[in-house]
């Protein structure tokens, strides 16, 4: 084993450990790893720059910059709001409504915060419904998980793998490609779990968070 492969496995040990203890920031461990392989000379500054400059880290930056955005401006307590408009009676209408508000705007925003900005609505609906937050945490996410097969801005490994292509020669994904098949899974899941999947949904108790204002919360009673 060369010394080079002894100090990357050390470097990956290090963040692992930190990535699971969180000690430290997530971001400011990434940062450090990025440091420690330029320190070690395992790879050379622009190296490490160049990802930064990636179009899929930028959409991904810009995706999450639009989640905060959204969160920070009310809009995410509106959306809760509606959504409890329109099923107050939880069931099958409630997650029906869930997981297509979630898709779609995972289609166009980073799922993963997508999901983080749904959380605590999430967790909100099911205190006003009387119902676990288990039956519906789950359709949710599964929602923000179908919006990333219905545009090719859904995911971020849709764009690294549509840089891939592009360096390899190939003709790269265009934004709609995943359209028609993606809405077509949509479709049939959110039926089954409307219809039928809901009743299989677990139970469990968790202590909830109310995290509207009181004028969101006037508003909707």
């Amino acid at each position: 084993m060369t010394p080079e492969i002894i100090i990357v496995f050390s470097i990956l040990a290090g963040a692992i450990i930190l990535f699971v203890t969180e000690i430290i920031r997530l971001d400011v461990t990434a940062l450090i790893v990025l440091v420690t392989l330029v320190l070690t000379q395992l790879i050379q500054p622009d190296q490490a720059l160049s990802g930064f400059s990636n179009p899929a880290v930028v959409t991904v930056w810009a995706m999450f910059i639009l989640s905060t955005g959204l969160t920070r401006t009310g809009v995410s307590s509106f959306i809760g709001i509606s959504i409890l408009r329109f099923a107050k009676q939880g069931g099958g209408k409630l997650i029906a409504i869930l997981m297509t508000v979630t898709a779609l705007l995972s289609a166009v925003m980073n799922n993963t915060g997508v999901a983080a900005m749904f959380l605590p609505i999430t967790m909100e609906i099911a205190k006003r419904t009387k119902q676990p937050p288990s039956r519906l945490l789950l359709p949710m996410a599964q929602g923000c998980l179908l919006g990333g097969l219905i545009l090719l801005i859904g995911t971020a490994s849709n764009l690294v793998v549509r840089d891939a292509m592009r360096e390899a020669g190939f003709t790269p994904l265009g934004i709609f490609d995943f359209a028609p098949g993606g809405l077509v899974i949509l479709l049939i899941s959110v039926t089954y779990m409307s219809l039928i999947g809901w009743r299989f949904l677990p139970s469990r108790s968790t202590a909830q968070t109310i995290t509207y204002s009181q004028e969101d919360r006037k508003s909707v009673v």
